[in-house]
């Protein structure tokens, strides 16, 4: 999947800022690992420059290249559905190329249209977060108002659209209450163990059963990112038998859910009141929310392809005589040649599968293996974060709140076992499969950064404190040491080792 995200960041980058800045990147890739991803700096900075200029300069052009990435985005959802009800056995090699360029083409749009706003901007050092920041701290001071700049800022930043993550929870919790509504269905589902649920589900009402399969057959992708795996069946029996068990008052928490966004709203338009906030200073604010939806919602259609991926993925490796692996290794400009031509050199991807490097200059990306890909990266010059000793970490602040906790390094989805209530969730980055060790943290705190990363946006949706951007949290922070998240400032504090 990194063949088509560097390709976009070169090839749309102009529909942004009207010309090509970044014209170089480098992919480190070893195992299933995206170890690296290097940037000229001087064309890094250039493309985040340039796109501050088009944001202030342009915003109505910028509303316009979202609601397009919003109209790229709903194409490429529903040809991934429709990819899904295909039977790909009865197509011819040619047919099914011509499936995977369509694929492949909605994605690379759907990804890179609104790239240099929905990522680059914030990648290096918080530009547009920042700017947001200090204008609140502005408005506030010269209003003479007692309010929070960072909540200003994270108010004023929220979308008003719902996630995929809300509208699942929300359907969720309707199926729970079905369930718990039906004295046979919840009885069935008090039981421990999760392998006899699934098999009394015949004996549940077929309405309440239906919609359960539904549930799991719509919503099974969220976990799957790039090489999967999606849910089983299991895992929603065990939340719902779990959240049944909790007693949880089901009413209560889909009201709360309904009135969320009428409350946000609310809230935004005190606060707009209040500061007098000016239309055009309330459009930078409104171009704010709408990349954090955007860049939740274009990563969400992606990781739903690569979910439908999967089975195109297997029937390519069939016709070629390769593994799914092995496909997934192939540049996305190898395949549809590959599959006219009917054969591939496995030897190449098994190479690729144990170390490669993917060098994209403009619009042609090259895949160098074994020693050529290490005599290449030996000739880069890699810019070498200095770690130094210290007693605190600066982000920005994503989501409001101060709060003392344990750390807990949590960087893959293996880790969160180690997670408790309570505890300071710290992660270089963070994604949905995280997501479960998310909602146990009292805080989190990510190497990487902006408004638009994900730990951002899911901070947000559980009000939890949050600062991202510290660079190395990661690398100074261990399992158990005690800090303080004063998410307001931005700060981490080191309370002790």
């Amino acid at each position: 999947m990194g063949s088509p995200a560097l390709h976009d960041m070169m090839f749309l980058q102009h529909v942004t800022i009207g010309k090509r800045v970044m014209n170089e990147a480098v992919w480190v890739q070893e195992g299933y690992d995206n170890i690296a991803t290097y940037f000229v700096r001087e064309q890094l900075r250039a493309l985040i420059d340039n796109t501050m200029e088009a944001i202030l300069g342009s915003p109505n052009k910028i509303d316009a290249i979202h609601k397009k990435t919003v109209e790229y985005n709903e194409k490429f959802l529903q040809y991934a559905k429709s990819v899904l009800r295909l039977d790909l056995r009865k197509l011819t090699n040619n047919q099914l190329a011509v499936i995977w360029k369509k694929w492949v083409n909605l994605l690379i749009y759907s990804h890179g249209y609104a790239l240099p706003t929905t990522w680059f901007v914030d990648s290096d050092g918080e530009d547009f977060s920042k700017f947001l920041i200090k204008k609140s701290e502005q408005i506030i001071k010269e209003q003479k108002s007692k309010l929070n700049a960072s909540e200003v800022f994270s108010v004023l930043t929220t979308p008003l659209k719902p996630s995929f993550a809300f509208i699942e929870e929300n359907e969720s919790l309707k199926i729970l209450q079905l369930i718990k509504t039906d004295a046979k269905a919840r009885k069935i589902f008090l039981q421990n163990d999760v392998k006899k649920i699934k098999v009394d589900l015949h004996k549940i009402d077929a309405r309440t059963r239906k919609k359960i399969i539904s549930h799991y057959n719509k919503w099974r992708w969220v976990p799957y990112t790039y090489v999967g795996p999606a849910y089983e069946m299991e895992y929603y029996l065990e939340v719902w038998s779990g959240l049944l068990r909790q007693k949880l008052n089901i009413t209560k928490e889909l009201q709360q859910m309904q009135s969320k966004y009428k409350i946000v709203n609310n809230r935004i338009e005190e606060i707009v009141k209040e500061l007098k906030i000016d239309k055009k200073t309330k459009h930078l604010f409104d171009i704010a929310s709408d990349i954090i939806f955007l860049k939740s919602y274009r990563k969400d259609c992606w990781f739903h392809g690569c979910y439908v991926a999967e089975s195109l993925y297997k029937e390519i490796g069939c016709r070629l005589g390769l593994s799914l692996n092995q496909v997934w290794f192939m540049g996305f400009w190898e395949v549809a040649p590959a599959l006219e031509k009917g054969g591939f050199d496995a030897g190449i991807l098994n190479e690729r599968m144990k170390f490669s490097v993917l060098h994209q200059k403009g619009e042609k990306g090259i895949i160098y293996t074994g020693k050529k890909a290490k005599q290449f990266l030996s000739k880069l010059n890699i810019e070498k974060v200095k770690i130094k000793k210290v007693d605190s970490l600066e982000g920005t602040c994503a989501c409001p709140g101060k709060i003392k906790g344990i750390v807990k390094i949590v960087n893959l989805p293996e880790e969160m076992g180690k997670m408790n209530k309570g505890d300071i969730m710290i992660a270089h980055t963070t994604f949905p499969s995280l997501v479960p060790a998310m909602k146990k943290a009292s805080a989190i705190v990510t190497d990487d950064g902006g408004i638009t990363c994900h730990a951002a946006i899911v901070a947000r949706e559980l009000k939890t404190p949050c600062v991202v951007g510290t660079k190395i949290a990661t690398q100074v922070l261990k399992d158990g040491d005690l800090v303080e998240v004063d998410a307001d400032k931005g700060v981490v504090k080191i309370l002790k080792k």
